[in-house]
């Protein structure tokens, strides 16, 4: 997350609690609603009475939802009275996706089309990047390390799997999924996996020369100079 915070342009925020989930379940609630009549053209009458609601309503307030929560620096915008934050590029990072995705243990039963529907209207525009970690006993020790309970090992391949099923379905330019075993290596090795990320992303004739850790050696703060 930190090294995407680096790139022209960007503001990452951290975790946010799943808002994301919350989002999608309202999106479901709202389109699944046979009452409510989402995408009537005509007047709905009686008990659930509203006008016709024009395509992509909800996308500003979702969108307006994350913007809120990862604003400028106050300085930035007291600084200067017109201040124009609009070509920002905005991220946040969340953990808690992957619950959403194990809330059936059967693949098949997992609506991956309605998330990519629920992305594509409402995020038009964003680059999805799943981080998985394929070594899995790495993973369990170092859960145990910093919780002090286990965690099981079939589990953490079913998220891994899942995750990498709905970056598929989104499709090569809008999601890209990286294995934080290859791109985290201490000696540098995994720079090209990141530098491949972001030129990916759009960036041209920008690449990080080293790696910094949001987490060092457990929560510590990295002071690595890029």
């Amino acid at each position: 997350m930190n090294l995407l915070d680096l790139l022209p342009g960007v503001r990452m925020a951290g975790e946010n609690k799943g808002q994301l989930i919350n989002d999608f379940t309202s999106f479901r609630n709202l389109r699944d609603s046979i009452e409510l009549h989402l995408t009537a053209t005509e007047e709905v009458d009686g008990a659930w009475k509203h006008f016709p609601i024009p395509a992509q309503s909800l996308s500003c307030p979702i969108q307006g939802v994350y913007e809120a929560i990862n604003p400028p620096p106050e300085l930035s915008m007291n600084y200067r009275g017109n201040y124009d934050d609009s070509d920002t590029i905005l991220g946040f990072k969340t953990v808690r996706l992957h619950e959403a995705l194990m809330a059936y243990n059967d693949t098949d039963k997992i609506d991956f089309g309605l998330w990519d529907e629920f992305f594509s209207e409402n995020f038009p525009c964003a680059r999805f990047i799943f981080n998985i970690r394929g070594d899995i006993e790495k993973q369990i020790q170092s859960w145990l390390l910093a919780f002090g309970s286990n965690l099981d090992g079939d589990t953490i391949r079913e998220y891994n799997i899942k995750l990498s099923q709905l970056a598929a379905v989104l499709g090569p330019d809008r999601a890209r999924v990286i294995d934080m075993s290859e791109w985290s290596k201490k000696d540098g090795s995994g720079l090209v996996v990141l530098n491949d990320l972001i030129e990916w992303l759009g960036y041209r004739n920008c690449k990080f020369s080293s790696l910094i850790h949001s987490n060092k050696d457990g929560y510590g703060k990295d002071t690595t100079k890029l």
